[in-house]
């Protein structure tokens, strides 16, 4: 296999979001020089971001027709030229020095993935200020009941090229969580997953109530089909999920101090805690619906 000819392809999936421009500009404005990397934004079921082909000199477009992330995601891999892929989502914005460290982590050789932290991105809204963020910052490795190995989400994520490759890339029936699905493909092929703490992307979060519950609705129906897809390899006939009910538990339990606060005018702690009951809420109902629809064992 020839050589690789750039050290990093960075991809972008995205769906009618505009916010993509946003995250450009940060892309072609990074720590590392222009002719090390490139930039792939694969936008599918939207056609709005043509013009941003050859932007900084880095970037590149192509285009899907049908809305699916895995496809794009497979596009851009197929089209990468770096040694690297890493990824980030329309709605993030990179710190300028993120591709290099990322690269810098993944090049140490002890990785086949890496994450780096995810931060708030100008929070504005009650939900923006008081939720979590992705994986809640990322500031560890994350883990589902679905398999018993690590992984990294999409939104600040980096591979070895070569090894996503050779594991298949990305599965196109997974809406959600074929990032993880990827992670679990190189864990099963030997390949570890670690963390870069200071490549550091900013997500902007779900800006309304009922968008927050959404989105942890749609990515708890998925982490079904992830265990039904993996179920063979785990060895388990069912899931018991702890985490909504312990989301639940914390926010709870933290009621009587909220009220204290409350008392005091600093209503932060409510917030927390009612926005805490939304994602556990919505992580039940999403493994509910996944249950039906994938006919498995799993809540």
């Amino acid at each position: 296999m020839a050589e690789p000819d750039l050290l990093a392809s960075v991809v972008v999936a995205v769906c009618g979001d505009g916010r993509a421009r946003r995250l450009l500009d940060s892309l072609t404005h990074q720590t590392i020089p222009p002719d090390a990397y490139e930039v792939w934004i694969v936008e599918n079921g939207s056609a709005v971001l043509a013009d941003v082909d050859g932007l900084g000199g880095v970037v590149r477009y192509l285009h899907l027709p049908v809305a699916n992330m895995a496809a794009a995601r497979n596009v851009g891999l197929a089209a990468a030229r770096g040694r690297f892929l890493l990824m980030t989502d329309a709605d993030c914005v990179a710190r300028p020095d993120w591709i290099e460290k990322m690269t810098t982590g993944l090049a140490s050789g002890r990785f086949g993935a890496v994450g780096g932290a995810i931060e708030k991105y100008e929070p504005r809204t009650w939900t923006q200020r008081h939720a979590i963020t992705v994986v809640d910052g990322q500031t560890s490795l994350n883990y589902l009941p679905a398999l018993h190995l690590p992984y990294v989400v999409g939104a600040n994520s980096g591979f070895v090229t070569e090894y996503l490759r050779r594991a298949g890339g990305f599965d196109e029936e997974l809406r959600s969580g074929n990032d993880v699905d990827a992670c679990y493909k190189l864990g099963l092929a030997g390949h570890p997953i670690g963390l870069v703490p200071d490549a550091v992307i900013l997500h902007e979060d779900r800006s309304g109530l009922a968008a927050h519950f959404r989105r942890f609705r749609g990515y708890a129906v998925y982490q079904v089909l992830l265990f039904a897809k993996y179920r063979r390899v785990s060895g388990k006939r069912f899931v018991f999920d702890t985490y909504p009910w312990r989301r639940a538990g914390r926010a709870l339990t933290a009621v009587p101090g909220a009220l204290r606060a409350l008392a005091r005018g600093d209503g932060g702690p409510a917030s927390r805690a009612a926005l805490q009951l939304v994602e556990a809420a919505g992580v039940l109902v999403g493994e509910l619906h996944g249950a039906i629809r994938f006919r498995q064992l799993y809540l």
